[in-house]
C-alpha cells in the first residue's frame, strides 16, 4: 500500500476535494493548493504549511503516481491521480478517502453528511457498506474501524489507528483515577466519621 506523511495526505486531500468541490478552478494552481491546504474549516489538523512543503509533497505525489503537474495557461497546476491509490475510481470511494485523508477519523453519518457535494450516498448504512468494502478491500485494507464506528484512513500507516486507540486509552484511564481518587476521599471521609 502506499505510504503518505502528513503533508502528502493533506495535499492530496485537497486536491481530491477540490476537484469536486470547485471544478471551475481545477486543476489548482499552487497558490491555490497551498490556500487549500492551510484552511482552517473542514481541516483536522488545521496546518500551516510553507509553499516549499506543499512543494516537495506534490513532487513525491508525482513521483506515486499520485498527481500530476499540468502546464496551465499562464501558471504550472496541479491534479490528483487518486486512482492510483488501488482502492477505486468511483466518487463514493475517492471522495470517502479524500475525507478521512483531510479530517481524519469520521464515522460513517459525518462521511454521508461531509461527502454530499462529491458523492451521493442515500443514507449512513450506504456509508458505512462504502467503509466496510475499503476496510475489507483485496488490495488493502485502506481504511480500519476505530472505537465509537469511527473510521481512519491507512495511507499514514497503522500508527494513526493505535494513536487514536493510546489517546482513547489515556482518556479512559485519566477517567478511571479520577473515579479512583473520588472513591478514596469517601472512604476517608467516611473513616473520619
Amino acid at each position: 500500500m502506499t505510504e503518505l506523511n502528513e503533508i502528502e495526505a493533506r495535499v492530496l486531500g485537497s486536491l481530491i476535494e477540490k476537484a469536486f468541490s470547485t471544478p471551475d478552478q481545477y486543476p489548482l494552481s499552487y497558490n491555490a493548493l497551498v490556500n487549500a491546504c492551510n484552511q482552517k474549516t473542514s481541516r483536522d489538523p488545521v496546518m500551516n504549511l510553507e509553499p516549499e512543503a506543499v512543494g516537495t509533497a506534490v513532487a513525491s505525489l508525482v513521483e506515486k503516481g499520485l498527481a500530476a503537474k499540468l502546464i496551465g495557461d499562464r501558471v504550472p497546476k496541479v491534479a490528483h491521480r487518486a486512482e492510483g491509490l488501488g482502492a477505486g475510481e468511483s466518487p463514493e470511494v475517492i471522495g470517502t478517502l479524500g475525507l478521512l485523508l483531510l479530517r481524519g477519523a469520521q464515522t460513517a453519518a459525518e462521511i454521508r453528511v461531509r461527502t454530499e457535494r462529491i458523492a451521493q450516498f442515500p443514507n449512513t448504512e450506504a456509508a458505512e457498506a462504502q467503509l466496510q468494502k475499503l476496510a475489507a478491500h483485496p488490495s488493502g485494507p485502506f481504511v480500519a474501524r476505530l472505537s465509537r464506528g469511527r473510521y481512519q484512513h491507512l495511507f499514514s500507516g497503522p500508527a494513526a489507528e493505535a494513536a487514536s486507540r493510546a489517546s482513547e486509552a489515556a482518556d479512559r484511564l485519566a477517567q478511571l483515577e479520577a473515579r479512583v481518587a473520588a472513591l478514596e476521599a469517601a472512604v476517608q471521609d467516611l473513616q473520619t466519621r
